[in-house]
């Protein structure tokens, strides 16, 4: 760690519990699932604290993406990782667990009575709000990674051939991320070749 870095003055101890309790926070307001809570994660940790930056962001996304589990709980154990080590990531995931586990069995003890409140137009209405906001803050989050994400015209192809597949042929996002993993190596193979023979 610099010692330059924001977190070179706080101790481990302390920079866990804050992981603890901004997991809590994120987790406890933001509605919508793991997308919705990486722009949470990035304003917490990136903009408000300085404790990341966007490329770590960025890797966050893409490590998240590619190993199967929840996205909200992958990238809790990524950041807290990231910070604190295997304990940082404990407490980032505990946090991040916790509201869930409580929403959803507070929800199950009066399932008899949520039935009846989803036709409820009100419900409804709050729920096109929220839906709405979410997507509004997935595309705020990658408008403004789309510089560091998508570079050069081979990484305006993959997204717009991941964008087309998705949206027009339905193609399963893995075989998308498989795809681009595979088209990756055969360009960073090209490149190498490539400037192997000019070098000769």
């Amino acid at each position: 760690m610099s010692p330059d870095s924001p977190l070179a003055e706080i101790s481990a101890w302390k920079r866990n519990w804050i992981l603890f309790w901004a997991y809590i926070k994120i987790t406890s307001l933001v509605i919508g699932g793991g997308y919705a809570i990486i722009a949470a994660a990035q304003e917490e940790f990136v903009r408000r604290r300085h404790w990341l930056n966007e490329d770590d962001m960025l890797e966050m996304i893409t490590v998240t993406q590619t190993v199967p589990g929840i996205l909200a709980c992958n990238s809790a154990v990524y950041v807290g990782w990231r910070l604190g080590g295997f304990f940082g990531a404990v407490a980032a995931l505990a946090g991040s667990a916790i509201p869930s586990l409580v929403i959803i069995c507070g929800i199950a003890a009066v399932i008899s009575s949520v039935a009846g409140m989803v036709e409820n137009p009100y419900v409804q209405g709050a729920f096109r709000g929220v839906i709405a906001c979410i997507v509004g803050m997935v595309a705020v989050t990658a408008f403004n990674m789309r510089k560091k994400a998508v570079k050069g015209v081979f990484g305006y192809l993959v997204a717009v051939g991941c964008l087309i597949g998705m949206s027009v042929a339905g193609v399963n996002p893995a075989w998308l991320i498989l795809g681009a993993i595979g088209l990756g190596l055969l360009k960073v193979s090209g490149d190498r070749l490539f400037r192997k023979e000019a070098a000769e």
